[in-house]
């Protein structure tokens, strides 16, 4: 296997087994139970991400004066230190669970530094194989906690093992170690742009988690349960359909000779997917989350899972426009729309926090998506590309939500036959609005 499909396993083995994991556990958890822990690992899973993700862009961006890792890593300890403090304090006082969650952020400042090393390395195969072990390990730990009776702690246990495992393999792959204690000035050079690298990864990262934080504090436990148990099937549908054109597009759009045609060859295969599967996932989304959850959660969940789709679904549009702002160095423009989906999500959610966990999807999904059309009108023209170049793109919008208002108005089919109902009906309006191969050209 090449690095393309390692990264993919990668990506997946981060998202996907966490995923998995998490909605085996909800059959035998209570909504209340699901929403306590999510509630306690929102802000831990968000330092957490800032740490791996800014350390480790920080390290690959200095790897030219490797002098200055150490630098890095007593500045990553350091904030993971600091946050441990906080997040024990604060869990002392009002929740073991954070309590129990406030190692992680150490764990996460010793291993990014090494993780960011490996990443310069292109050692990508070592950090997929590291991170499915690793998951692997905690996840039958969490397994066994579960079938003792151990309730919510097993996700405890499996996040905190999870990256206790993560961190010290990154480290023993990496094989290296500061020697010696950094000066101060050379602390002082890296933080401004480490700063800036965590802020940046905060605007892209912190949408779902302070949205969790926010409806578990308003709403209750049982209400951010089910916006957890949600949110984890949005990410798990994105790893496995959208996670593979993701990282097959870069690199075709990269090696592409006519940017323009790459472009609108990449959307029509992503739209195409994209729609059923989104398309698919509102229609369908009580059976889906029966078989992932059971029948005693999925009726909470299944509402905000539609409320979200728009999410995934435009995501999925626009994965090629924003791979390709990507390669060609339009960071500014990625970095106003995630600032702008942020700020709006922030705006729109304040007067809903009252009422529902559906109500927040909502918010949500419209923030992302009115902050997905400013960015489309603003890249467009930077790739030299038009409305009109939408237009194949029509077909399979529409026969998704012909196919999506036609199974949500029949009675309820089950799995099985609403996915093959769905899917045919899907292939037969295609068909019909794209008759041949050169009404495509």
């Amino acid at each position: 296997m090449n690095a393309t499909h390692w990264s993919f396993i990668l990506s997946w083995s981060r998202v996907g087994l966490n995923a998995l994991l998490f909605l085996a556990a909800t059959r035998v958890l209570t909504l209340t139970e699901i929403g306590l822990f999510a509630t306690a690992f929102a802000p831990v899973r968000l330092v957490q991400t800032l740490q791996r993700s800014a350390v480790c862009d920080a390290v690959v961006m200095v790897a030219h004066r490797p002098r200055r890792w150490p630098a890095l890593f007593v500045l990553s300890c350091g904030v993971g230190a600091g946050f441990m403090a906080i997040f024990a304090l604060i869990g002392a006082v009002l929740s073991p669970i954070l309590f129990a969650l406030s190692v992680i952020p150490i764990f996460a400042g010793l291993g990014a530094v090494p993780e960011g090393i490996l990443r310069y390395r292109m050692a990508i195969k070592a950090l997929a194989l590291r991170t499915v072990a690793a998951q692997s390990i905690a996840a039958v730990l969490a397994l066994w906690l579960l079938w003792q009776g151990a309730g919510l702690w097993a996700l405890v246990a499996f996040a905190v093992t999870s990256s206790a495992f993560n961190n010290t393999l990154a480290l023993v792959l990496a094989r290296w170690w500061p020697m010696h204690l950094p000066r101060w000035r050379a602390i002082r050079i890296i933080l401004p742009k480490t700063a800036h690298l965590m802020g940046r990864t905060g605007l892209l990262t912190a949408q779902l988690p302070l949205a969790q934080l926010a409806i578990g504090l308003t709403l209750g436990p049982a209400a951010a349960g089910a916006f957890q148990i949600a949110t984890r099937m949005l990410e798990l549908i994105e790893a496995v359909t959208l996670s593979p054109l993701r990282y097959i597009a870069l690199p075709r759009l990269k090696r592409a000779g006519s940017l323009h045609q790459a472009i609108r060859v990449e959307a029509r295969k992503a739209t195409l997917l994209g729609a059923w599967i989104w398309g698919g996932t509102i229609a369908a989304a009580q059976p889906i989350l029966t078989l992932a959850v059971g029948a005693d959660h999925a009726p909470a969940a299944a509402p905000i899972l539609q409320a979200l789709a728009p999410i995934g679904l435009f995501s999925a549009i626009l994965m090629p426009v924003t791979q390709a702002v990507t390669a060609t160095g339009g960071t500014r423009l990625l970095l106003g729309r995630a600032a702008l989906t942020l700020s709006l999500s922030v705006l729109f959610l304040i007067p809903v926090l009252a009422l529902s966990p559906i109500a927040c999807a909502i918010a949500i999904s419209t923030a992302s998506v009115t902050a997905t059309l400013w960015f489309t009108r603003r890249a467009l023209p930077k790739l030299n590309l038009t409305l009109s170049d939408a237009a194949p793109l029509i077909p399979p919008l529409g026969a998704a939500a012909v196919m999506c208002a036609t199974l949500l108005s029949l009675p309820p089919l089950g799995l099985v036959p609403e996915i093959l109902f769905g899917t045919a009906l899907y292939a037969l309006l295609l068909t019909l609005t794209i008759p041949t191969k050169r009404s495509l050209a």
